[in-house]
């Protein structure tokens, strides 16, 4: 019997030739049915003894393409519509499946993802819905839910209440599993389970200090970041396999004066938090545990612009953005190789009155900046990291325009308006250009968006 099919049943009973078969011609029909052989040896055995098995699961809500998994070195994409899914490559030990890429128009996440083998694998769970968009709303003590359709429209899906405490800050992991939220009266950090219609089950708390603001999750979803406005400190707590949240053995780390925002780079590199009352930014390397560590130069000044505010960085990691609320000014940086902030040139470009919160498109290529102080949206189309004002150098938006997000597929971006209670939608164009879709209503003075 030949080694492979020898080794793929070693635990089964063995089977012989049918009688009157020759030698010859059992030898050429074993050969030409040795892979489906072991295949079926493997899958009746639970694997061969070799500790070869194989990864495989079931898919849920998928309707769109686009959705990648990967285990080791191997990715398999997953087509629209599919309900399973299998690895051609068998793995001996440890396993962990991962989404490389999302699909379009959709959030899929994984259970029993990861794990060491002893049998074939087949209970891996790939559970996908549609975008949705989540609005922390301070004044009505509560985030709504919105789904979004393909076509970028919202519908009202749930609402969740954060009994007295006024949400300052939300946070969703890329999966789109767990939310957190921070609140400005309160040193609790909130972690919930997002179900498929956005409605939030709480998972417990993380203490951070009172007066919390910025939240951000690190690309990996393994870290949270809470700025603590009023302590001159970052909070890091490590995300739990069930989405709780512990403390990290340092707690938290120092920065400049009244921080207001954290964002980390999306190789998961480096961090860097905005600084409103002394107008510095406080940049961070990232330790394998999440842990911060400040670099050699703890601060950059943001020179002559003031009140940093909002941030974000280019897909690629190269550089950064932060809003300046007191100047109307975008400032830009170039992220270097050691997470060394250097300002652009130019370094900073204009945006509207009270610029507060930005987004960027996937690509990296165009930007949004919400000012809350005139209503409007300023639009940028990116160029080798440098903004520059589209022809429309604004659109309208909502009274107190307060967070600004764009969708996964960067198709549409969202805007909430603080002084109306609003939730605003648009169409991004070819080149960057906004189009008015449509308002919803949110709970009562939004000041934070997620759409994932």
């Amino acid at each position: 019997m030949p080694t492979a099919i020898r080794s793929a049943s070693a635990s089964c009973a063995s089977r012989r030739a049918p009688l009157g078969r020759s030698a010859t011609t059992a030898a050429k029909a074993v050969k030409a049915l040795t892979a489906i052989a072991a295949a079926a040896a493997l899958s009746a055995c639970g694997g061969g003894d070799d500790g070869a098995y194989t990864v495989s699961g079931s898919v849920s809500g998928l309707t769109t393409s686009g959705l990648v998994l990967s285990n080791g070195s191997e990715t398999i994409s997953v087509a629209a519509n599919a309900s399973s899914f299998a690895f051609t490559t068998t793995v001996s030990g440890s396993y962990t499946v991962t989404i490389s890429s999302q699909p379009v128009g959709q959030t899929c996440s994984l259970s029993n993802a990861s794990g060491t083998a002893s049998s074939n694998i087949t209970n891996v769970v790939a559970t996908c819905r549609n975008y949705l968009a989540l609005s922390a709303n301070a004044s009505s003590a509560n985030v709504t839910a919105f789904t979004v359709a393909s076509t970028g429209a919202l519908t009202s899906s749930a609402t969740t209440s954060t009994g007295s405490l006024q949400p300052a800050g939300l946070a969703v992991t890329s999966d789109g599993k767990y939310a957190f939220a921070s609140y400005r009266e309160n040193g609790t950090v909130s972690a919930f389970s997002v179900s498929s219609t956005g409605a939030l089950t709480s998972l417990g708390t993380g203490s951070a200090v009172a007066d919390s603001r910025g939240i951000a999750v690190s690309p990996g979803n393994s870290t949270v970041y809470v700025a603590n406005y009023s302590d001159k400190s970052v909070s890091q707590f490590a995300i739990n396999s069930n989405g709780t949240l512990s403390a990290l053995s340092t707690p938290k780390v120092s920065t400049g004066s009244t921080p207001m925002a954290v964002v980390v780079t999306p190789n998961g590199s480096f961090a860097y938090v905005s600084n409103q009352g002394d107008n510095t930014l406080s940049q961070f390397s990232v330790g394998s545990s999440g842990a911060l560590t400040a670099l050699s130069t703890a601060t950059v000044s943001t020179g002559s612009g003031t009140q940093p505010q909002a941030l974000a960085v280019s897909p690629d990691s190269k550089y950064l953005y932060v809003t300046l609320k007191g100047t109307g000014k975008v400032a830009q940086y170039t992220i270097g190789s050691t997470g060394a902030l250097t300002a652009s040139s130019p370094a900073s470009v204009s945006a509207g009155t009270s610029p507060s919160a930005i987004a960027l498109t996937p690509a990296g290529n165009c930007a949004y900046v919400a000012n809350t102080g005139d209503a409007t949206l300023s639009q940028y189309i990116i160029t080798s990291g440098l903004m520059t004002p589209l022809s429309a150098a604004t659109i309208g938006a909502g009274a107190n325009v307060s967070a600004v997000a764009v969708s996964p597929d960067g198709t549409h971006v969202y805007a909430t308006n603080g002084g109306e209670g609003t939730l605003t939608a648009y169409t991004v164009g070819s080149a960057c250009a906004l189009t008015f879709l449509s308002t919803v209503t949110t709970g009562t003075t939004p000041t934070a968006l997620v759409v994932r």
